[in-house]
């Protein structure tokens, strides 16, 4: 007589190799996830996707008159449009990811009170939509800023990099911010304010020389502890032929700042996972 089909259940925190596994099997479902919240986000708007190529422009537009017009900003021999296109292109996509990773189990509680699928779908399905994103504002600087820049394996090699640190740092961060706001749901109105704050604190639209010119040499390190300092050097150096970078001219704390923030953030999301939806 044949064995009838038995689940396990066990109390014990799954492997990292598990975990993977389960996140491959759920692609389909995290994909769906993208699709939705893309389909979403330019519902019912006259302009629908094409915000994704305004937002961009009107936040260039203001960039221009406060750090050019009004601060004359240093942006290292670079045109100010470039200069500052260049690092809207991640801003843009780590604020997504952290903004809407963060918010994302508590918009969900009342579909994860009711079934199961593995949590960080939710949170890591984001990146997907930021990416559409990021392509609509690479176009717009690979037509303004084509003259200005120095496209190369260099490039490339730095562009990539700095895409892989974005994400595992505005990931690592919504993890974190994802699980705590499960249980303490304050830190939904502090995450605007966060963002904002980086956003200001990040060279996007002036050279990262306004901080290292004003702080001591051995605080300097401390300045990485924004991601977006380690990122945007990463890309602009060789896009601009601001330096030549080798290996041991890497920003190497921001590197590793960033794969420490999604190594924690996973781990502590995994830990909070078993308890998410009576919390919620």
């Amino acid at each position: 007589m044949a064995k009838s089909p038995s689940l396990e259940i066990s109390a014990k925190g799954s492997s990292l190799r598990k975990q993977v596994n389960e996140l491959w099997q759920y692609r389909g479902l995290g994909i769906s996830f993208a699709k939705r919240d893309f389909q979403v986000r330019y519902a019912q708007t006259f302009l629908g996707p094409l915000w994704a190529l305004l937002q961009p422009l009107l936040s260039l537009g203001v960039l221009y008159l406060v750090f050019q017009k009004a601060l004359n900003a240093n942006t290292e021999g670079v045109p100010f449009i470039s200069y500052t296109l260049s690092g809207l292109i991640f801003w843009g996509f780590f604020n997504f990811n952290l903004s809407q990773g963060s918010a994302s189990l508590i918009q969900a509680r009342g579909m994860l009170q009711k079934i199961y699928f593995p949590r960080l779908l939710l949170v890591l399905s984001k990146s997907l939509v930021a990416l559409v994103d990021l392509l609509f504002v690479l176009l717009i600087f690979l037509f303004v800023a084509f003259a200005d820049a120095h496209f190369s394996f260099a490039t490339l090699a730095g562009f990539l990099g700095a895409l892989i640190l974005s994400l595992l740092a505005s990931q690592g961060l919504a993890l974190w911010f994802a699980a705590l706001s499960v249980r303490f749901r304050d830190l939904q109105q502090l995450i605007p304010f966060i963002s904002q704050m980086l956003f200001f604190l990040s060279p996007i639209a002036y050279s990262p020389d306004l901080w290292t010119e004003s702080i001591p040499l051995k605080y300097q390190d401390l300045l990485y502890l924004n991601p977006m300092m380690g990122i945007l050097e990463m890309w602009r150096a060789p896009l601009f032929e601001l330096e030549n970078l080798t290996l041991s001219d890497l920003p190497w704390w921001g590197i590793i700042w960033c794969f420490s923030l999604f190594i924690s953030g996973w781990i502590y999301f995994q830990k909070s996972e078993r308890k998410m939806a009576d919390l919620l």
